[in-house]
């Protein structure tokens, strides 16, 4: 195999990085690509969502070779520092060096190496007349940040490889060979009011360590709603808890760091109601403190009685029942790892998190988060979830599902990227499977027969505006990717 240098592979990432990508807008992007293609003489399929599809033959010896794709999306998390004045719309990154040379990184704002890399990866192959690859294709995706949208719109029929090299991982040394499908439940309670008077007291739990409910649900964190329904179990107040509402958690899929419950008390509840909130605190602290070093139990007086406020004194509080209703869900719900996977071994298979609750109007929303890499657990623990709902008094809704990518016990893909890496490292490369969603679930589910692997370089505080790509762990992947299709074009 001919040694072919990095330096495309910067070239174009340079050039994808000027133009402004964030998911949503990807115009640009697409147009690019597509010019990539016309001024090569390259066949190209621009499909109606924006994905954009580019041909190339095989070299001279790989023509029998089963055909390849270099697969990754187009959009990027576009955010800044507050005092950035670039405007992400409309105008492209400032790339920068570390001090010590070591990073590529953005002047403020994220860098877009997921997944730009990936498009220069597939471009610098493409233009090159000195790589040995099989036929060969580069299948850009848009807004997979925000959903998915270019994977779930790909049509098998615009795709001819059926072995996927998806470059949307930002860990060198990693090869992933399975990822969860997921989908979003909805547990709807209708509660009852009754009027009544008093105070209000806010009960609170803050300060858990969150995180995200694919990459972090083993990591032992509390969910903080589940903790504040722990806490008023434990205060065993009876009818004396009369709360107006219930809010914790932000998106359904990261664990809820804070919760909080308003509730309304007489003089007399009051003061029985401290006592039994002082008992719960000193008792949980002590069973959560080595979990969660910096959580915190608060009961505090407020004024925030919001839509349910008759006039001051005078409050709508949820029913005994209603209250009961919610508080056993909770209680019950599954939260955390359900299954873990046979092969491979000690990975997550099956898990769900909690991650919002909301009280709006007389209806308490819980939002979960199921996710498992095999399809059947997903829909079991979906359907246990739906089933607590319902014998807790609530309806199901759901939304935003996506497949998983079960892990293939045999796969002549990975077999050649393992033999590639312990060639080029002295050293066997790791093979998980990931829960959280990658757009090979997508892509299998729509082409069965594709083999298919996630790789890439180390890439660090992706999202984020302190982003920042490794150089010479690109050098390295470039490296090992001209290993893999010669190899791959050579049958």
């Amino acid at each position: 195999m001919e040694k072919c240098s990095a330096n495309e592979v910067f070239r174009y990432f340079s050039e994808i990085a000027s133009i402004p990508r964030g998911s949503g807008n990807i115009g640009e992007i697409s147009a690019y690509l597509q010019n990539f293609a016309k001024e090569r003489g390259l066949a190209y399929i621009a499909e109606p969502c924006g994905n954009v599809i580019i041909r190339k033959d095989a070299t001279p010896g790989c023509e029998t070779a089963p055909g390849v794709v270099i697969q990754g999306h187009m959009d990027m998390v576009a955010v800044k520092e507050p005092d950035c004045t670039l405007d992400l719309a409309r105008e492209g990154l400032i790339l920068r060096k570390t001090e010590d040379g070591r990073y590529l990184y953005a002047e403020k704002t994220s860098l877009g190496g997921d997944d730009g890399i990936a498009l220069a990866y597939g471009l610098a192959v493409l233009a090159s007349d000195s790589i040995a690859h099989p036929a060969i294709e580069l299948v850009a995706t848009i807004d997979e940040e925000t959903g998915m949208d270019g994977a779930k719109a790909l049509s098998a029929d615009d795709v001819r490889g059926r072995q996927f090299l998806n470059i949307d991982s930002e860990d060198e040394g990693i090869v992933l060979v399975g990822c969860a499908g997921g989908l979003t439940q909805k547990s709807t309670f209708s509660v009852g009011r009754d009027t009544v008077s008093g105070s209000l007291l806010r009960i609170a739990v803050t300060g858990c360590r969150g995180g995200h409910s694919g990459t972090e649900i083993d990591k032992n964190r509390t969910n903080a709603v589940l903790l504040l329904a722990e806490l008023v179990n434990a205060m065993d107040c009876g009818q004396m808890l009369q709360p107006l509402w219930i809010r914790g958690g932000e998106k359904d899929n990261a664990i809820p760091t804070s919760a909080e419950m308003v509730i309304c008390v007489n003089d007399y509840e009051r003061f029985a109601i401290c006592k039994a909130f002082d008992a719960a605190e000193r008792k949980l602290l002590d069973a959560y403190r080595l979990q969660e070093p910096k959580v915190d139990f608060s009961l505090e007086e407020t004024t925030d009685g919001g839509e349910y406020e008759i006039q001051e004194g005078s409050y709508r509080v949820m029913n005994h029942a209603s209250v009961d209703n919610i508080l056993h869900f909770l209680l019950l719900v599954p939260f955390g790892v359900s299954e873990m996977s046979v092969e491979p071994k000690g990975l997550v298979e099956t898990s769900n998190n909690i991650g919002i609750v909301d009280t709006s109007g007389d209806v308490v929303t819980v939002t979960s988060s199921v996710r498992s890499s095999v399809e059947v657990k997903k829909q079991l623990l979906a359907d246990k979830i739906a089933l607590l709902t319902s014998l807790c008094g609530g309806i199901v809704s759901r939304c935003g599902e996506y497949p998983g990518w079960q892990y293939r016990p045999v796969s002549p893909l990975r077999d050649a990227f393992i033999e590639v890496f312990r060639d080029q490292y002295g050293e066997e490369p790791l093979v998980q499977t990931i829960h959280a969603g990658l757009e090979c679930g997508l892509i299998i589910e729509k082409m069965p027969e594709t083999d298919a692997i996630s790789f890439g370089p180390n890439i660090l505080d992706i999202h984020t505006t302190a982003e920042r790509m490794e150089i010479a762990s690109v050098e390295r992947t470039w490296e090992l990717l001209l290993r893999l299709l010669d190899k791959l074009g050579r049958g």
